[in-house]
């Protein structure tokens, strides 16, 4: 019955999580490939002849050198138009001109999340359509796919965008580990081999596999925002050491110093070939002056850690509005730091920034003071709660590893803190108590799960606790049998915001006979202390268990590599193949046995009951615990910006911001 619940939630979970689709997100006159019944939706576009007099920003014209914008464009049948947001509601037709101004994290992917072009977009619903490709296709046996690409489109320096600039990419980049990114699935074939990729002609190209690719390994979860590279800027900065034969590009014959000389010259400065690749090939969103086919482009000479750093409108961007107007409206986006506490606050109110995230907490004050100045844009959680705990179950000592991995700990410490208390000391009670669990709404939720091991029990965690074998000490905390010492250290990094929740848990796991501490790292710290294996247990873990489901990314649900705290050294086993790592056994075990099958089928129906299957062995282990139901996402928005979607998911397979569609943003007077 639980699974049969979990299911039609799944089918409609539009309802509390999304809206639902109204329309196509887009036109072009190209038919999309209709995936089978049992595959996900796939949102095909209405095909109609659209007849558009084209017209461009006056910021381009005013320019006066890039001639005219029909010319920029790809071939009227291959053009992107946009005319719908991610829920399936209209765009209203914008006007040019403007900034955006937002809040500058300086992170290395800040800059990609408004901006950033794929292979296919995501509907706020989950069903996708082609985005930078025109359209694909694949044979009945899923072990060739097509990709066509758009006639005539160009790069953001005018150069054109084809299948070179793919074949470039996967042989000079990626399979060569240029990219820092060769392990990649979507393009192994089997665990060792890559696939083939063949350019048909300069807008088609085939990736070729031995095994089935289904699509949900593929297209869907393929990480397509790398796929390309411009060929044309990038040749002079592939070093020879690199290099892997291929059929479409030869040898470079550069030296690392050359390459690394060449690369000063346009403006990246890095001291290896490999911190070159990994910049020029991964991140390249962060280099300025690289030629992209975003939306928007990193200015030459700017950089994501400057205090103000801008990324232009592409001249040659290749989507226009219903009314044939070149995307985007807007001449920028600019990225401000701040640098003092409460300062983004003060320039939301003062008109400097266009776009604040904020806590829910602060939400009616400022709300207060704008009125019809700001308006609420919420973005729903898929989180598996707030304010979590998991535990290193690979730990090197036995003593704590096998303490970990009994589950009557884990209810201990569950039942050991009291969530209303919690969510009144971090959230002024805007959060419910609830567990490590898919929220309402949420692919597999049930509500019987997400209230496990919530009661306040501290006789009860005290038992629990012994019945593990703890032995309470003259100190008044537990100890191991061994009459070793039994300290709970407890791991967490900069920013992530537990270093304000452990003193608030700390207290109950004392109050049961606990003794805890404290570490906090910086984000790099944190995750080498993570992959070393050198770790206790970790408040607001990293990669915490939670998603849209494993659609999205299966390593927060499957100890598939080594990503996730929660499984530790088991993903080292199962992403090396047991070269290094700890085996996992039981119901961890488990988790992979049913993945293997959920890879193996096409099928979208029996992927979703593995899926469920999986979910179900979670919620008998909880080997994350949470204390409170997770917030959502808020962000206020200036009353001038329009057409910013509200009711949005925010998630990875969604790429975050991304799902806003900024090039459709334009500022009315």
């Amino acid at each position: 019955m639980k699974k049969l619940l979990a299911l039609l939630l799944a089918m409609v979970m539009v309802l509390s999580l999304v809206a639902c689709t109204k329309a196509p997100a887009q036109t072009t006159t190209a038919p999309v490939t209709t995936a089978p019944a049992t595959e996900p939706e796939v949102t095909e576009p209405s095909v109609t002849e659209p007849v558009f007099v084209y017209s461009e920003a006056p910021y381009i014209t005013n320019l006066g050198t890039y001639g005219n914008v029909e010319d920029r464009l790809p071939v009227e049948e291959d053009i992107f138009v946009s005319q719908y947001d991610a829920n399936g509601d209209a765009l209203e037709i914008g006007t040019y001109g403007g900034n955006i101004n937002v809040i500058s994290g300086g992170g290395s992917w800040d800059l990609s999340r408004p901006t950033l072009e794929t292979i296919i977009r995501r509907e706020n619903n989950g069903s996708y359509y082609p985005n930078v490709i025109k359209d694909y296709e694949y044979n009945e046996d899923y072990t060739v796919w097509t990709f066509h690409l758009r006639e005539g489109m160009k790069w953001s320096d005018g150069d054109d965008f084809n299948a070179d600039d793919i074949t470039f990419w996967y042989y000079m980049c990626h399979i060569n580990n240029y990219d820092t990114k060769a392990s990649w699935a979507a393009l192994k074939d089997g665990e060792e081999a890559f696939a083939k990729l063949e350019k048909v002609d300069d807008y088609t190209v085939t990736w070729t596999f031995t095994n089935p690719k289904y699509p949900a390994d593929f297209i869907e979860n393929g990480d397509f925002k790398w796929c390309w590279a411009p060929s044309h800027w990038l040749i002079d900065m592939i070093p020879s050491s690199y290099y892997v034969e291929n059929p479409y590009w030869e040898d470079t014959g550069l030296d690392d110093e050359t390459v690394l000389k060449n690369a000063q010259a346009k403006g990246v400065d890095k001291a290896t070939v490999k911190d070159l690749g990994k910049e020029l090939t991964y991140y390249f969103w962060n280099v300025g002056g690289i030629p992209t086919v975003n939306s928007f482009c990193l200015r030459a000479g700017n950089s994501r850690n400057d205090d103000v750093c801008t990324m232009d409108r592409n001249i040659y961007y290749w989507k226009v509005d219903a009314q044939g107007q070149q995307l985007p409206y807007c001449d920028a986006i600019v990225f401000t730091k701040v640098s003092a506490e409460g300062q983004d606050q003060l320039m939301f109110r003062s008109g400097e920034v266009d776009i604040l995230g904020v806590a829910m907490q602060d939400i009616a004050s400022i709300m207060a003071d704008m009125g019809d100045a700001a308006v609420l844009r919420t973005f729903a959680s898929v989180d598996w709660g707030g304010v979590k705990v998991t535990f290193n179950y690979t730990h090197t000592d036995p003593n704590y590893a096998t303490l970990f991995n009994n589950i009557k700990f884990r209810e201990a410490i569950s039942v050991a803190v009291d969530r209303n208390q919690v969510s009144e000391l971090l959230s002024d009670g805007f959060l419910e108590p609830g567990q490590c669990a898919p929220q309402l709404g949420n692919f597999g939720y049930d509500e019987e799960w997400i209230n496990k091991w919530t009661e306040y029990d501290v006789a009860k965690a005290k038992s629990l606790l012994e019945e593990c074998g703890l032995v309470m000490g003259s100190d008044g905390f537990y100890d191991f049998a061994d009459g070793s010492d039994f300290l709970l250290t407890f791991y967490g990094y900069l920013e992530s915001g537990a270093a304000n929740e452990y003193p608030v848990l700390e207290q109950f796991y004392n109050a049961v006979g606990i003794k805890t501490a404290w570490k906090e790292f910086e984000v790099a710290a944190f995750d080498m202390e993570i992959d070393n294996n050198t770790w206790t247990a970790v408040i607001g873990p990293h990669t915490s268990i939670g998603g849209l489901s494993m659609k999205d990314r299966v390593a927060p649900f499957v100890p598939v590599q080594q990503a996730a705290e929660w499984y530790g050294d088991f993903g080292t086993w199962v992403g090396t193949n047991g070269e290094s790592g700890v085996e996992p056994t039981g119901e961890m075990a488990k988790l992979v046995e049913i993945w293997k099958k959920w890879e193996a089928t096409p099928v979208a129906e029996e992927r979703d009951a593995y899926n469920l299957e999986i979910y179900d062995i979670h919620e008998a282990n909880l080997w994350t615990i949470a204390y409170l139901k997770s917030a959502g996402t808020y962000n206020l928005v200036s009353s001038n910006l329009k057409n910013y979607p509200d009711n949005l998911v925010s998630a990875d397979l969604y790429m975050y911001a991304n799902i806003v569609h900024y090039e459709n943003l334009f500022k009315a007077e």
